[in-house]
């Protein structure tokens, strides 16, 4: 795709000055021109001055102790702003944190990126026990999912209905970050989000009045507000609490959810 094409793309969407959370994989567009810096700089073109970008730069999978192949614990890499995003995350997120203009959160492990208007504000509101601040701020302004290539289990704005539900899932743990003295600290975080592959369950209850897409050379862009998402994620909880726990029985994240969920009924969350 040319840089042409992207902007047509996403002007067809009507993204000038929303704020958007932006979840986006390079593939989805195929051959780009200018590759993933490219799309992001077409992305802040797009939106305007009057709105707002925002992206994960999560790091979790080298902050947060991990067990490769039966090694044992790994001593994870301390948070700081120039630490990589994760590579499961995606290049287009890597590359916008690069863009002049981009703010970093500090959150060891659900960092966030932005540009634009509300910047600075969205991410003033993340802190260690509240991860998901960023994604909160943007609800209250009535923003939305931009989803480019990308399927739901890659919303982080799901977890919101989770953390108002009071599941008793969300995770406690430790991860390390470099503080202002230039060392490596061991925090505790709270709330922190688990496996996702589950959201995909709310593809079918998705009104298609509510999304605004176009299609892309693999997958398709679409634009959901942010409101509309929790609020439809928020009733299947309440009707089922173990709605977002994935089928997958090797899935530590959601073993761990089962077990903290154990036999509640389904009118146990409201």
């Amino acid at each position: 795709m040319t840089r042409t094409d992207i902007i047509r793309l996403l002007e067809s969407l009507n993204l000038r000055g929303n704020h958007v959370v932006v979840h986006a994989s390079l593939a989805g567009f195929g051959p780009v021109d200018g590759g993933a810096r490219g799309v992001c700089e077409a992305l802040v073109e797009v939106v305007g001055d009057g709105g707002t970008v925002v992206m994960p730069a999560f790091t979790y999978a080298e902050t947060l102790n991990a067990t490769l192949g039966g090694l044992g614990r790994v001593r994870p890499v301390a948070f700081h702003p120039e630490l990589p995003v994760s590579r499961e995350v995606g290049e287009i997120a890597e590359s916008f944190r690069h863009l002049p203009g981009v703010l970093r959160s500090s959150h060891p492990t659900h960092s966030f990126a932005a540009w634009g208007r509300q910047a600075r504000e969205v991410l003033s509101t993340q802190r260690d026990n509240n991860p998901l601040g960023p994604l909160k701020k943007l609800n209250v302004v009535q923003g939305q999912v931009l989803l480019l290539g990308e399927a739901l289990p890659a919303v982080a704005a799901i977890y919101l209905a989770e953390e108002r539900a009071s599941l008793p899932y969300l995770g406690r743990c430790t991860a390390v970050r470099v503080n202002a003295a230039g060392y490596d600290e061991r925090v505790v975080l709270e709330n922190v989000p688990g496996c996702s592959a589950a959201f995909v369950k709310l593809e079918d209850r998705i009104d298609p009045s509510k999304v605004r897409s176009a299609p892309m050379p693999y997958g398709s862009a679409r634009k959901i507000p942010i409101r509309y998402l929790v609020n439809l994620a928020t009733e299947m909880l309440d009707a089922d609490p173990r709605v977002f726990i994935c089928d997958d029985t090797g899935c530590a994240s959601c073993g761990a959810k089962r077990d903290a969920v154990g036999g509640a009924s389904t009118s146990a969350v409201g």
